[in-house]
């Protein structure tokens, strides 16, 4: 006599059996394992943007390259021709020599430079853009007027004389300089001279310059002295007394401030009226004579 719930019972064993082997099976034990999904096949129109994108981020690439390649070479031509410039001169110096300086052909300097004078441009813009940044620099890391004139004084002087023969190119250039040209030139030697104008300017509200002097006439005694001050040192040699002279053309431009007497105020009435006596005795023996 079959009994329904124990065959039924042990159906049921049987399939839970089953159940649990194959859950075995497809999840052994530990953590399920992750199956790497296949990446999608792109399309046509993905594959053309991707590739795209590709060909740009490259001409990027080889764009920045080019630029420091050109860079690299007009560089190069530029210090080549700085230096044949203040050995030779600008007359004798002439673009072969400037291209087998450089390292490159001499059709290659045409290729960034028209001509000889555009070349000398070149070299004047870097000379005046170190100039200018090296005493800016100077001047800011100075208190007193007195000091930053003088350091205005002693680098002007110490810079030309070193680079004077790149300095002699300047006359020609405004001569052969079209007006575009010609207007950047000023503004480069504007901006430099700027430095001391503005130093000039400081210089009065401290009341170490005197005041009622426009600073283009004080700027054209201080530039002015300097350039026959470089003159006179090329002619006689006389390299060494640089300082001596910045310090007298300095002392020119500073406002002699009163001393008081050792022994105070009242001192300083007494001298100057004994000096006032003794100008009115020279006077009565200049008349008797």
């Amino acid at each position: 006599m079959d009994l329904p719930f124990v065959k039924n019972r042990a159906i049921f064993i049987n399939n839970e059996y089953h159940s649990f082997a194959k859950s075995q099976v497809s999840h052994p034990a530990g953590p399920p394992m992750r199956v790497k999904e296949k990446p999608r096949p792109q399309n046509s129109q993905q594959r053309v943007k991707s590739s795209a994108r590709m060909k740009i981020e490259k001409s990027k690439g080889d764009s920045a390259t080019r630029r420091e390649r050109y860079e690299d070479k007009e560089d190069a031509i530029i210090k080549a021709a700085h230096e044949s410039f203040g050995q030779k001169g600008f007359t004798k110096t002439t673009i072969s020599q400037i291209a087998a300086s450089a390292g490159v052909a001499e059709g290659t300097v045409y290729l960034y430079f028209n001509n000889k004078n555009a070349i000398a441009s070149a070299v004047i813009a870097r000379f005046y853009d170190r100039l200018t940044k090296s005493t800016q620099s100077g001047v800011d890391a100075l208190q007193s007027t007195a000091q930053k004139l003088e350091f205005l004084a002693i680098h002007h002087l110490t810079s030309v004389l070193e680079e004077r023969r790149i300095l002699e190119m300047l006359n020609l250039q405004e001569r052969h300089q079209k007006s575009d040209r010609a207007d950047s030139l000023y503004m480069m030697n504007k901006n430099y001279v700027g430095i001391f104008d503005r130093t000039v300017r400081e210089g009065i509200l401290k009341g170490d310059i005197a005041k009622g002097y426009a600073p283009w006439i004080l700027r054209d005694i201080f530039y002015g002295g300097l350039e026959n001050a470089m003159r006179t040192i090329v002619i006689t040699g006389r390299d060494n007394e640089v300082e001596q002279f910045s310090r007298q053309l300095v002392k020119l431009l500073l406002v002699s401030k009163p001393r008081k007497g050792a022994f105070g105020e009242k001192t300083d009435k007494k001298l100057l009226k004994i000096a006032d006596r003794l100008d009115a005795i020279a006077d009565r023996m200049e008349k008797n004579s």
